[in-house]
Order: C-alpha cells, then sequence, then structure tokens
C-alpha cells in the first residue's frame, strides 16, 4: 500500500502590493505594529498569488481552486471597519428616530455626513485604495461610489464630503466579504428597473427574502430594521425620491450581481443561504464541479 506523504505549508500573513494603498506605508505604520492573530479554528483556501488587472480590482488565485476571488480583505482592515460600521448604523438609527432629522436641510445633512466621515477617517483611511477614481475597489463597490455620489450630491453634500463618504463606505464592504457577497447576492433578488418603478414595495420584498437566507436573522433584524423604516419613511420626501432615482440612474447594475466567480466562492458559506440555496445543496454542487475528487486545499488555522 502506497504510504501517503505528510504535506506542509506555510502559515503567514498575506497582504496586497503596497501600491495599492493611498499611503504605501500602511502595512509599516498601521497593520505591522498592530497584527492581529489569526482567526483560530477557520478554515481557508492556500494562497498562490495575488493580480492587480489594468482593468481594475484585485484578484487572488488559490492553489486547485476554479475561479480566483475578488478582493483582498486583511484582518486589520476588517477590526478597523467594524467600529465604523457601529458608527454608521447609529447614525442611521439617529435619522430614523427624528422626524427633524428626515426633514434637514442641506447644510444640517453635510454636517452629519462630515462628523461621520471624521469619526471613520482615523480609521479607515489607512486602508483606502489609491487613485481618484477607485480602481482597486471590487465592481460592487465602485458602483455604490457611483450611487452615493449622485444621491449625496444630490441632496445638496459637496463633493468633497460625498466622496470620502463613499470612499469609508467602499473600504468597509470591500474589506468584509461577508458585507460584499451579501450585497451582491441581495443585488441578485432585484433590478434597477424594479427598484426604480416601486422602491419601497420592492425594498420591502427583497428585505424579507434576505431575512429568509439569513442565520440567524432576528440578530441582523434588529440592527437593520431601522434601515428599513428610514427608507420607508424619507421616500414620500419629494427630494430624496428623486435623489434616490438619480443614484440608481448612475449604476450599472451587472456590476451588482454575482458573476460565476462569486457564486463559486460562496458555495461553501455556511452562516447564509446564497442564491435562496442550502449550504448543503451549494456544498454538493461544488464538489461536483472538482472532477476526480481533486478539491482545492483548505487549511485549518490554529
Amino acid at each position: 500500500m502506497k504510504q501517503e506523504q505528510e504535506q506542509k505549508y506555510e502559515v503567514r500573513y498575506v497582504y496586497p502590493d503596497t501600491k495599492v494603498f493611498s499611503d504605501e506605508a500602511t502595512l509599516e505604520s498601521v497593520v505591522m505594529p498592530s497584527r492581529v492573530s489569526l482567526n483560530s479554528g477557520s478554515a481557508v483556501f492556500a494562497f498562490e498569488r495575488a493580480e492587480y488587472p489594468e482593468t481594475g480590482g484585485i484578484l487572488r488565485y488559490y492553489h486547485a481552486c476554479l475561479y480566483p476571488e475578488k478582493g483582498f480583505a486583511i484582518q486589520e482592515a476588517i477590526h478597523a471597519c467594524n467600529m465604523s460600521k457601529r458608527y454608521l448604523l447609529g447614525m442611521l438609527r439617529m435619522f430614523a428616530g427624528s422626524k427633524k432629522l428626515m426633514v434637514a436641510g442641506s447644510f444640517e445633512l453635510e454636517r452629519i455626513i462630515a462628523t461621520y466621515n471624521g469619526s471613520c477617517d482615523h480609521n479607515l483611511a489607512p486602508f483606502w485604495y489609491k487613485g481618484e477614481y477607485p480602481r482597486y475597489y471590487s465592481p460592487v463597490c465602485k458602483e455604490i461610489r457611483k450611487f452615493l455620489l449622485s444621491f449625496l450630491q444630490f441632496l445638496g453634500v459637496s463633493e468633497y464630503e460625498a466622496e470620502r463618504f463613499a470612499r469609508n463606505m467602499m473600504t468597509m464592504i470591500d474589506n468584509d466579504n461577508a458585507y460584499r457577497y451579501r450585497v451582491q447576492d441581495i443585488g441578485g433578488m432585484t433590478s434597477k428597473l424594479r427598484l426604480m418603478h416601486d422602491f419601497v414595495g420592492e425594498f420591502e420584498r427583497v428585505y424579507k427574502e434576505y431575512l429568509r437566507r439569513e442565520v440567524p436573522a432576528q440578530a441582523v433584524n434588529d440592527k437593520i430594521g431601522s434601515v428599513l423604516k428610514l427608507a420607508k419613511i424619507a421616500w414620500f420626501i419629494p427630494k430624496f425620491r428623486k435623489a434616490v432615482l438619480a443614484g440608481l440612474e448612475a449604476m450599472d447594475w451587472q456590476n451588482v450581481v454575482m458573476d460565476d466567480a462569486d457564486k463559486y466562492h460562496t458555495l461553501l458559506w455556511s452562516d447564509y443561504n446564497f442564491q435562496g440555496r442550502t449550504f448543503e445543496d451549494r456544498r454538493d454542487e461544488f464538489i461536483a464541479m472538482h472532477p476526480e475528487g481533486k478539491l482545492p486545499i483548505m487549511i485549518k488555522l490554529g
């Protein structure tokens, strides 16, 4: 009987090239000194290389995987983003709970956005990608930027603050695959035309479907239920409604939804039913896609 040889793999931190960051000293000045521990017990594919296409984005290649994965989330950025996400939810809840803020003028809205940006910049600015046009961000993040710039500037927010806000949002989504893939899955439940035709009705329908796919749904519902409340109330404010339509019009929905590579890399996620399919169903498809049992190597950390 042929004895199988034990394979050994190097487990180390992997980071994108310094050229992608607005501040190329980020890895030395922010990441290395605060290096966080790898999540013990989690499993990852064996990383091979990263590419930075001229067409934009970052692609990560793994051993034996059929598709590269978009983006380059790193633990330090994820930790930095978590605080800013809490700030954002707090701001949205504040809006949803105040009739005065719901009809705030351009000056007041500018002040609120500027305050939020100021609270985020310290955490997120080191992880901003380089360039006025966000070349290294994933396609869905670029579309979110288009929406936010059109939406906020229509409401009277300055281009400077709108751009800062959009870049912070892109950084939070691009550095957390769980968020990015969910945004894309939600995008696949609807379309730009359906949202523009019946925003409130479509928003409610998609939200209910999203909760059916989330595991567990209640924790998520408690967190972002205020977002739904805010959208439903604000839709009946004419200027807000026009701003939403302007933002949607600016987007290319094809870049919002998942492509084959995104669908492939969500087949093994167990905490969310991507495409409305169970984990077991998606896992079986993943196995079937690799002939002769030649599955990608997964390394369990810790």
